[in-house]
C-alpha cells in the first residue's frame, strides 16, 4: 500500500479515524456521524478497500437485508503521516555518541546486509539490466520516482525523493547504507555522485557493468549474506 504525505487532510482519512475510534461501523453510522452523504462514505471506502485499509464483514440481522460493516485494517495506520525518523536519528546518535562513529558504521553495514537479503527475492535477473529495473520498480512503490539513463560503462540512476531523508537529513551515513544495498542487489559498483541533500533535484547513482569497479560485490559473497 503506498503512503501519502497529506492523507491525514483528507476526506478518507476522516472515514479511517471515525472508524478508528468505533471499532467498526456501517455506512449509513459513519455518514450521520460525519455530516455527509453514505453515497461519499461509500465511495471512500472503496478507495481505501482497494488499498487494503478496511475490510468488510457482511451481517444479516433479523428480517432486514443484510448489510455490511467496516474496520481498519493493520496496513490503514501507515497511510497517515506517523514519521520514524525523529525515533531513528535519536537511535543513531546515541550509538555514535556512546559507542563512536565506526561502531555507528559497523551497525549501518549491518543494517545494508539485512535489507539486501530481505529485498533480494524482489530483485533478480541474469543481467544488470534485469536487476536494475526490478530495484527501479521497488523503489516505485516506495514513493521514490526513478529515472534510468544507458551511458557506456553501465547506467545512470536518478531517485527523486528518499525513503530515508528525514534521517538522512541529520546524518549522511544512510547514503552509503543505501549505496551499499543498492551494489549487493545489482551485483555491480554503484557509486553515489550527486546527493539531492547538496541542493540537486536528484540523487545520481552510477552503476557499472559487472567487473568495471573493484567495488562490485561478488555472487557468492551476496549468497552468504542470505544465509
Amino acid at each position: 500500500m503506498a503512503y501519502y504525505r497529506g492523507f491525514a487532510d483528507t476526506p478518507a482519512a476522516a472515514v479511517l479515524r471515525a472508524l478508528q475510534m468505533r471499532g467498526q461501523a456501517s455506512i449509513k453510522e459513519l455518514a450521520a456521524e460525519l455530516g455527509v452523504t453514505r453515497s461519499a462514505v461509500r465511495q471512500h471506502l472503496l478507495r481505501l478497500q482497494a488499498r487494503g485499509a478496511v475490510r468488510a464483514e457482511r451481517v444479516r440481522a433479523g428480517v432486514g437485508r443484510p448489510y455490511h460493516v467496516y474496520s481498519m485494517t493493520p496496513q490503514a495506520h501507515r497511510l497517515f503521516h506517523n514519521d520514524y525518523g525523529e525515533l531513528t536519528r535519536l537511535l543513531l546518535e546515541e550509538v555514535a555518541s556512546t559507542q563512536g562513529g565506526e561502531a555507528l558504521q559497523r551497525l549501518l553495514r549491518r543494517v545494508s546486509d539485512r535489507l539486501a537479503a530481505r529485498y533480494r527475492h524482489q530483485v533478480w535477473g541474469r543481467e544488470l539490466v534485469d536487476r536494475l529495473g526490478a530495484w527501479a520498480e521497488l523503489l516505485e512503490k516506495k514513493g521514490v520516482t526513478v529515472e534510468i539513463e544507458k551511458t557506456e560503462d553501465g547506467y545512470v540512476l536518478l531517485e527523486y525523493g528518499c525513503p530515508y531523508q528525514s534521517v538522512a537529513l541529520e546524518n549522511r551515513a544512510v547514503c552509503e547504507m543505501e549505496r551499499r544495498v543498492m551494489a549487493r542487489l545489482l551485483e555491480s559498483g554503484v557509486k553515489l555522485t550527486q546527493c539531492a541533500l547538496d541542493g540537486h533535484r536528484s540523487c545520481r547513482f552510477t552503476i557499472a557493468e559487472p567487473g568495471l569497479y573493484e567495488s562490485r560485490v561478488p555472487v557468492k559473497e551476496m549468497s552468504a549474506v542470505e544465509s
